[in-house]
């Protein structure tokens, strides 16, 4: 184990070995910053993919608790008692990242990790300074006294990104509420009940009510999760907690964290993997004509390194129609579309820690969410293939109003984004879909569920699940600050647009 020479270091070993079954390794830049490596392996002990967490520890001289909850960032406080004095650490957290086995990937997340960490400090010091806290970077103070820090029991497992009981409880086991019953009981299930839901029913307010519990439910029990929503406006403030939350149920407020992504700002059409057919929809062509196969030849000359439309190599032979043709499309959509292709890093949804993080997609009844979606998903799967087949979930996707994207029509891009979205299933892609009714949506999505809830009214439903009897509750309210806008009337599969029609 030799010095990294990597973003903000070089990086220094503190420590390499085994935790709880896992191969570790914890790093120290100069600035006494901390970065720590965990190896994940499949059934056969092969390693298929890192988690790598990077820490900046503060020495902290004031109320360091009320300077935790003024931030919105993920922290932690270690308090050492020494000689008759205090001494309080707090942490700051970037990650935890899962990511392959490629250097470049390693590169590239420290890359990221460090520039947050950097923006982060500003937003620590700034709490600090306006709550008259005196504030020291680890760096910065006495090899003695950040020497503590380090020798701090609790610090391993917190770095390492792994729970103290190991890695075969992961946690998915733990029960949350749902709702009550018609006795009043508290309701609670596993998300993993959840894992393969299909939601119908009249009554649009439970629907979303329900869907929206179980997200919060999976990011409590610490899956990462993707929401699919033309809403995407309710979500906005879901890193806070409610005001309230439910009571009596056992369950506090609580702030989620999440991004807003939309097509062109986080999500993209992909040229390395996107559909032939969705290509040539979002482009306005043939997908059966000669300027797609030159388009075609164009992109795989570059295939796997193309970061968006302008990096496509246009080669012309004999300046034949079909080539001018290509060249024109390519040209019109550099000016007028450029910034909704790039490359999409599915290691960007699979952030795992104790909390989930929600990554929410705006979707509209467009190609381009169409295209995007299929190009990411593609790259999700080149991502989690290697890591093997699993039931467990990895990842958890929650889709709004799914007519949208998944209309029960026929429709060769909607065949595409079906395609791949039923092979994720196999990799621990969990979902949770939601529509007015099941004549609505793909059938293979219906085929797929173990999972039905049916709407009772806009504040109760029916639940059907594989291992018990049938139930009905009344739902809870959510832990984190959630909205509900007012909603017109659902539009049917039959009387929607088609994305990409013209």
């Amino acid at each position: 184990m030799g010095v990294l020479r990597l973003p903000f270091g070089p990086w220094k070993p503190l420590l390499s070995g085994k935790y709880e079954g896992f191969d570790i390794s914890l790093y120290q830049n100069p600035d006494r910053d901390l970065f720590s490596v965990l190896v994940d392996t499949d059934e056969n002990g092969k390693p298929r993919g890192l988690v790598v967490i990077m820490y900046r520890a503060f020495l902290v001289d004031g109320p360091a608790k009320q300077l935790m909850e003024g931030l919105n960032l993920k922290t932690m406080l270690i308090t050492k008692r020494k000689q008759g004095q205090t001494y309080q650490f707090l942490l700051l957290e970037e990650g935890p990242k899962y990511i392959g086995l490629e250097p470049k990937e390693l590169e590239d997340t420290l890359d990221a990790l460090g520039n947050a960490m950097y923006k982060d400090t500003a937003i620590i010091r700034k709490a600090a300074k306006a709550m008259s806290i005196a504030l020291a970077q680890l760096r910065d103070v006495p090899r003695r006294v950040a020497a503590m820090m380090l020798a701090e029991p609790v610090l391993l497992p917190s770095t390492l990104g792994v729970a103290a009981g190991g890695r075969e409880d992961m946690g998915f086991d733990r029960v949350f509420p749902i709702g009550r019953a018609r006795d009043g009981n508290v309701v609670k299930e596993s998300i993993l009940e959840f894992s393969r839901t299909v939601i119908f029913g009249e009554h649009e307010a439970a629907r979303k009510r329900i869907l929206r519990i179980l997200l919060e439910n999976a990011l409590l029990t610490g899956i990462p999760a993707v929401v699919l929503t033309p809403h995407q406006e309710d979500f906005g403030k879901m890193n806070e907690p409610a005001e309230r939350g439910p009571e009596g149920m056992g369950v506090a407020p609580i702030g989620f964290p999440r991004k807003l992504w939309s097509v062109g700002n986080g999500i993209y059409v992909d040229l390395n993997v996107v559909g032939k057919n969705c290509l040539a929809e979002a482009l306005g062509i043939s997908s059966g004509g000669k300027a797609l196969e030159v388009l075609e030849k164009w992109i795989d000359a570059k295939r796997g390194t193309i970061e968006g439309i302008r990096d496509i190599r246009m080669k012309l032979t004999r300046a034949k129609y079909h080539e001018l043709q290509a060249l024109r499309v390519v040209q019109h959509h550099q000016e007028k579309n450029g910034e909704k292709f790039g490359r999409n890093n599915a290691t960007e949804l699979m952030a795992r820690g104790e909390i989930g993080e929600a990554t929410v997609i705006k979707t509209e009844k467009s190609i381009w969410t169409v295209a995007a979606l299929e190009s990411m998903l593609e790259a999700l799967l080149k991502f989690l293939e290697p890591r093997g087949k699993t039931r467990q979930p990895r990842i958890m996707f929650f889709v709004e109003d799914a007519q949208m994207l998944f209309p029960r029509v026929e429709s060769p891009i909607i065949d595409e984004l079906m395609n791949v979205a039923a092979k994720l299933v196999d990799y621990g892609v969990a979902f949770v879909v939601e529509a007015p009714n099941e004549a609505e949506i793909r059938k293979e999505i219906v085929d797929l569920a173990e999972a039905t809830v049916i709407t009772v009214n806009d504040s109760e439903v029916g639940v059907r699940l594989l291992t018990k009897r049938p139930y009905r509750i009344t739902l809870r309210e959510y832990v984190s600050n959630i909205s509900e806008g007012f909603r017109a009337p659902s539009v049917s599969a039959q009387q929607a647009p088609q994305p990409g029609g013209r």
